[in-house]
């Protein structure tokens, strides 16, 4: 098990970290696996505690320290009696106490994390497969048999551990019943009023773009997918219809039990339009591609280059400007776009010199 980041509900980094391996653990049969994870110091604002319930690949619930248990995803319209988000939050308070008095029994200095995997899966002849494992700073430190009710460890850390655990009453006794009966009925459960919760899929979003960084002479394109289910999402680039690697395309939580992805690739200036970006999903009939256009702007030396002509025309035009007045007043006339209104004029006029003929006439 990895080691997670401490982090308000504990989610965007321990999601990468454990959905490879529940997709091995839920790969053949049904599964309700449960990620805890506690530490000895958080940053302030954190939660010392913090939980996750899988249901195959699908998060389903989520806690932390000083609150509830809560659905997620899709999840949160599943059918269920009033009391049972109040078990799932009086269980995930008892493995919350447990884990800090673990961690507590560490006599390494510095900051500590706890973690378990805890759950089942049914077999296709309806029986059920426990796992029961136990981390302490990212590696593995218990196991424990429901059967023969034995927790299993080899290290200081691991000893003492069993030992605090053995002398609660009845905690051997407890833990063997919830994943030899309660996990398997909670699954069977969810199989049976949330199904069509198993099969969600929510298609993809997808945005493409492309900026160009001061002072550079290349553009960073970049493609987005937004809010898909399942996590499973091809993205890749395109130039001339060729693959290309890219940078930054694993899926991320983002909210609300779907997922959010990313790529970035860095290209010529002005061979934008060569590229594309092709998203693939289950939720899609067919895949998405967008194409990327030439960048409205240009390099920066070339920019440079524009607006220095640019001011010395300015300049060139102003001296010109300034010529002309001062030989049109020298010779009596006014300045070229002095304009006056007469009436019965739809235009205005120039105004003429003073003294002038125009200025004479009725």
């Amino acid at each position: 098990m990895g080691r997670p980041f401490p982090n308000p509900q504990g989610l965007p980094f321990l999601l990468l970290l454990l959905l490879p391996e529940l997709r091995v653990l839920s790969a053949e049969a049904p599964s309700l696996f449960y990620q805890l994870t506690a530490v000895s110091v958080a940053p302030k604002g954190t939660p010392r505690f913090w939980a996750s319930g899988w249901l195959g690949p699908q998060l389903f619930l989520t806690y932390s320290s000083g609150g509830n248990a809560e659905p997620w995803g899709a999840w949160r319209w599943e059918p269920q009696e009033p009391w049972f988000w109040e078990k799932e939050t009086w269980y995930l308070k008892t493995q919350e106490r447990l884990l800090q008095e673990a961690l507590s029994l560490s006599k390494k200095q510095g900051a500590h994390t706890f973690q378990g995997l805890v759950g089942c899966q049914l077999n296709p002849d309806n029986s059920s497969h426990h796992t029961a494992r136990y981390a302490l700073d990212g590696a593995d430190l218990l196991t424990f048999d429901p059967v023969s009710r034995v927790w299993s460890g080899d290290t200081v850390e691991a000893w003492n551990v069993k030992e605090s655990w053995a002398n609660e009453s009845q905690r051997a006794e407890k833990d063997a019943e919830f994943l030899l009966t309660t996990c398997p009925q909670k699954l069977k459960s969810h199989l049976q009023k949330g199904q069509g919760n198993f099969h969600w899929k929510e298609a993809p979003e997808v945005r493409a773009g492309g900026h160009v960084e001061s002072g550079s002479t290349q553009s960073i394109l970049t493609c987005q997918a937004f809010s898909f289910f399942p996590p499973e999402l091809e993205l890749s680039f395109l130039w001339k219809g060729q693959p290309v690697a890219a940078k930054g395309v694993e899926p991320w939580p983002n909210g609300g039990g779907a997922f959010y992805s990313r790529g970035t690739l860095l290209v010529p200036f002005g061979d934008e339009a060569l590229y594309s970006c092709v998203v693939q999903h289950p939720a899609l009939a067919s895949s998405i591609t967008v194409n990327f256009e030439a960048s409205g702007g240009l390099p920066m030396p070339i920019r440079v280059s524009l607006v220095a002509g640019s001011l010395l025309f300015l300049v060139s035009l102003g001296a010109v400007v300034a010529c002309v007045v001062i030989c049109r007043k020298r010779g009596g006339r006014p300045a070229p776009w002095i304009f006056r209104r007469r009436a019965g004029d739809d235009v205005g006029s120039l105004l003429s010199a003073p003294g002038s003929p125009q200025d004479s006439s009725p």
